[in-house]
């Protein structure tokens, strides 16, 4: 339908004027909003009031607000107009008239005589007593912004004294106004004096200032200027923010330095843990021999694709065999074992608690020398102490002192021992415990667990070679067991530990079986099983330095 709208307005000399407008269209859409066909200059009028539309051939104005429009002189909702009908929202008055040839319908639209007056003095705001310059109030509503908000705050900078007196008053404005937002909860002890953070006025807060507080190491070991540039802790940390959010998490706060790093960063390129991340690298502990004899552990970095056959902890021990399926052949028999029964996580669940001898494994493996004598067993992890237990075991039993051995065999009957019978016993029993020894270092009990060498020394001729596991394979991420156990990650589906037959394996999944769970951090990257994962999931911003072995 094509609507013809005459516009009729009224000149300063009192005169009318008017220009028309052709409109083709189904509606005509009207209100205060500046996308309607018709804007209707009186706040009165709702943003979307009405609209004219064709109904079989008829015109109808219809609107959803409440009071209507007036149509006539009586507030309607819904009304057919024809022609001589007066139409009015507000100060807004339509008025249906003849259709010109070339139009479907035709309307004029003007504002009410007391409507045009207002509308001529804009800048004027009308009172019952008197007329105040719209431009006067502003200057003196903005003189009063800056001297509540900005010059009475600003003496608490220059006069402490005043400071303390305006902050504790409700009625004093002080310099708390210019908060953009409440402290974090982590620091509202020292929020309590803005000079703890800010050391000087309209300054940036230092990095001295944080670190008076926050004992933090840099994110690069070295010279970090090439890498972090400018940026202080505040560039990252911000303060007064709603919602509070110290610690960034978006993807961009690492992957935007990560993905491009300059040539002399010892580090990968990483732009996201699905589509540009490296294969992960493992630190692991290994034996080295000094010029003096001794053992010292040493830290290496490798790819774990070059590393899983090259964990060199010195122990022997077979996971496979520990994890049959028909159990193991225990001293209350046979049962069968699970992984939770030695590996027990820390309170927290983040790691786990290191594997001990008298806690994890003494249950199977009884470090008892005498059968006739089960009870009696040798200290673990003190060759020497192990055989000084024997020497004075196999000693009390020759001499008789030991309540519970069997016939003695130097002291006889109502005689006093001489210095030769305690030589000979000393003698015979070191005989024996070196004896007993051979058996438990070469055959049955140390051998089976530790690699043992054997030299010409008669005193002590069995060196066992010192266990060192590695407890963190990756020091520089976070890694929660807690957070992983779930019956969809069972430890079995991580650690292929069933299958391993050496304690040389090292039993950390690659980086493809994170990504079975774990996919980038844009979610539409991702299948529905994985959950978007940003850097700071892992990673920390702040870590020891390189080389390191916490």
């Amino acid at each position: 339908m094509k609507f013809l709208i005459r516009f009729i307005s009224r000149n300063a000399a009192g005169g009318t004027e008017q220009h028309d407008r052709l409109v083709d269209a189904p509606i005509i859409t009207m209100g205060r909003a500046t996308d309607r066909m018709l804007h209707l200059r009186d706040r009165r009028a709702r943003l979307e009031h009405a609209q004219l539309e064709d109904q079989n051939g008829k015109v109808h104005i219809t609107t959803a607000a409440l009071a209507g429009v007036e149509v006539n002189g009586r507030s309607q909702r819904d009304a057919r107009l024809v022609v001589g009908d007066v139409v009015e929202v507000g100060s807004n008055i339509l008025r249906v008239i003849e259709a010109p040839p070339g139009s479907d319908f035709a309307f004029t639209f003007e504002l009410s005589a007391d409507a045009e007056r207002d509308a001529s003095a804009p800048g004027h705001y009308a009172a019952e007593a008197k007329r105040f310059s719209m431009r006067s109030l502003s200057w003196f509503l903005a003189a009063a912004v800056l001297l509540l908000a900005l010059v009475v705050p600003g003496l608490d900078v220059v006069n402490p004294q005043f400071a303390a007196v305006a902050r504790g008053s409700k009625l004093l404005p002080d310099d708390t106004w210019w908060l953009a937002g409440p402290v974090h909860t982590a620091h509202t002890a020292a929020g309590a004096d803005c000079q703890n953070c800010h050391v000087a006025a309209f300054e940036r807060v230092p990095d001295e200032a944080c670190v008076d507080c926050h004992e933090v190491n840099r994110h690069v070991a070295g010279d970090t200027h090439a890498v972090l540039g400018e940026r202080r802790c505040a560039s990252c940390h911000l303060e007064h923010n709603e919602p509070p959010e110290l610690v960034k998490r978006h993807q961009g706060l690492c992957a935007d330095c990560h993905r491009n790093l300059p040539d002399d960063v010892a580090l990968e390129n990483a732009g996201d843990f699905l589509l540009d991340h490296p294969g992960f690298k493992v630190s692991l502990l290994q034996p080295q021999v000094n010029a003096s004899g001794e053992t010292e552990w040493v830290l290496q970095h490798r790819l774990l694709a070059d590393a899983q056959a090259a964990d060199r902890s010195n122990l022997k021990f077979n996971h496979a065999a520990h994890l049959d399926e028909a159990g193991i052949l225990a001293p209350e028999g046979r049962r069968v074992i699970d992984c939770a029964e030695c590996h027990q996580p820390e309170p927290g669940g983040a790691r786990m608690r290191p594997i001990r001898m008298d806690q994890n494994c003494a249950g199977c493996h009884s470090l008892n020398f005498d059968p006739d004598d089960p009870r009696r067993t040798v200290p673990h992890g003190d060759p020497d102490a192990v055989m000084q237990v024997l020497i004075e075991y196999y000693s009390a039993r020759l001499l008789g002192d030991d309540p519970d051995a069997g016939e003695q065999r130097v002291r006889r009957p109502g005689r006093a021992l001489t210095r030769a019978d305690r030589d000979r016993a000393a003698a015979e029993a070191r005989v024996q415990a070196m004896q007993v020894a051979e058996d438990l270092f070469e055959r049955r009990v140390c051998v089976n667990c530790h690699e043992v060498t054997r030299s010409d020394d008669p005193e002590m001729p069995w060196t066992v070679l010192p266990v060192k596991l590695t407890e963190r394979f990756f020091p520089h991420s976070n890694f929660t067991h807690a957070a992983h156990d779930t019956a969809a990650s069972a430890c079995d589906g991580c650690h292929d530990a069933s299958v391993s037959e050496s304690s040389a394996d090292v039993l950390i999944p690659a980086i493809e079986s994170c990504r079975d769970c774990h996919g980038s951090a844009v979610a539409r990257h991702n299948n529905a099983s994985q959950t978007p994962s940003t850097c700071i999931m892992c990673h920390s911003f702040h870590f020891e330095a390189k080389g390191t072995y916490p």
